[in-house]
């Protein structure tokens, strides 16, 4: 049986606190790389030509995200964070197959201990190329752990009632460094009541357990999408008060996509704004879980035009200054497709008719 249509939730800049957003950086940005569509265009284009993980797929996806371990750790040292006073040195890869990162994780720490949760293969998600001790990996699905995200007791007129887990995996562990590098799959057997709000669910769920499980002055590691959008720009600016923050875009790999890494370092959990924020997305997930007429979920209220008008004084030129060299690969990567494109197609051909004789 074939998958319903996937809902997508469309980023429009032009709507709500996103063209607060959009409008300031038109004032302010040096580049205008981050108003192009064709990123998103090119995104959507490239999932729908991937809803089936075949064997040869998984095995590129592998060695993809081994060459973008190797060039993040190759630019921002995220995959080091140096002595913090643990030992031995944990990692915790959340959504990890097909195992990329734990596999760079590994290469740069020989002496670590690795641990991992992951969508299991059968419900749609990634086979895991990299293997651990059974121990170590969790096969769930991360956007479950209803106690994780603080909430106890689960509606029994929830039709997901029992799906939902109790569990909280690796509990009295702590990392020094963790990816949440989980995407929504197409594949990911699910009811189509959460298929609007998943990718919400998913961001939270990781950011969630990765605030809870991380040491002070840790590394973490998190895939976002448009840094531009107002939702994107508060979390930077969560992370921004609690950790030292950069931004990472793979030149190779995620160039015409407006996907990147966030690679927070310093990681201070136990600070105010820290515990604030792990608030706020433990209040997010349940209002994607259970928000809404339906108990089945809700997206979270725009923020006001005056908190936002706020949030880009205080954090507007940091932003542009973490995520221009972002935009400008981007654009130039767009740029090139379409020229190649071009040169591709080539000139209309022209046609010369011999002339009558006679």
């Amino acid at each position: 049986m074939s998958q319903p249509p996937d809902r997508r939730q469309v980023y429009e800049p032009t709507l709500g606190p996103d063209k607060d957003v959009a409008q300031y950086l038109t004032e302010n940005s040096p580049t205008c790389g981050w108003q192009n569509p064709e990123g998103d265009k090119y995104w959507q284009d490239r999932r729908e030509r991937s809803d089936a993980a075949t064997e040869e797929a998984v095995q590129l996806f592998y060695e993809m995200t081994k060459q973008i371990a190797e060039e993040i750790q190759a630019r921002t040292n995220a995959l080091t964070p140096g002595d913090l006073g643990v030992h031995p040195f944990r990692a915790l890869d959340l959504c990890m197959a097909p195992g990329g990162f734990t596999w760079g994780t590994l290469k740069y720490n020989p002496d670590a201990t690795a641990f991992g949760i992951t969508l299991p293969a059968e419900n749609g998600g990634y086979k895991n190329c990299l293997t651990l001790p059974a121990e170590r990996v969790n096969f769930i699905d991360i956007t479950m752990l209803a106690r994780e995200c603080g909430t106890d007791t689960i509606p029994e007129t929830h039709p997901d009632h029992a799906l939902f887990i109790a569990e909280r995996p690796f509990v009295d562990e702590r990392f020094q460094l963790i990816f949440c590098g989980g995407a929504v799959l197409r594949g990911h057997e699910r009811a189509d009541h959460r298929r609007e709000f998943e990718r919400t669910r998913l961001t939270t769920s990781q950011l969630v357990l990765a605030m809870q499980r991380i040491i002070p002055g840790g590394t973490m590691v998190v895939l976002l999408r448009k840094p531009e959008a107002c939702d994107v720009v508060h979390l930077l600016h969560q992370f921004s008060s609690c950790a030292d923050i950069q931004l990472f875009k793979p030149h190779k790999k995620h160039a015409i996509r407006s996907t990147f890494y966030l690679v927070a370092k310093n990681v201070q959990p136990e600070a105010e704004s820290a515990k604030t924020a792990l608030q706020e997305w433990k209040e997010s997930w349940a209002r994607a879980t259970f928000g809404g007429d339906a108990g089945t979920g809700e997206h979270d209220v725009d923020m006001d035009a005056e908190v936002v008008k706020e949030l880009l004084e205080e954090f507007g030129p940091k932003l542009i200054g973490l995520a221009t060299p972002l935009w400008e690969i981007q654009a130039g990567a767009l740029e090139g497709q379409v020229s190649n494109k071009q040169r591709k197609d080539g000139p209309k051909k022209r046609h010369y008719w011999p002339k009558k004789r006679g």
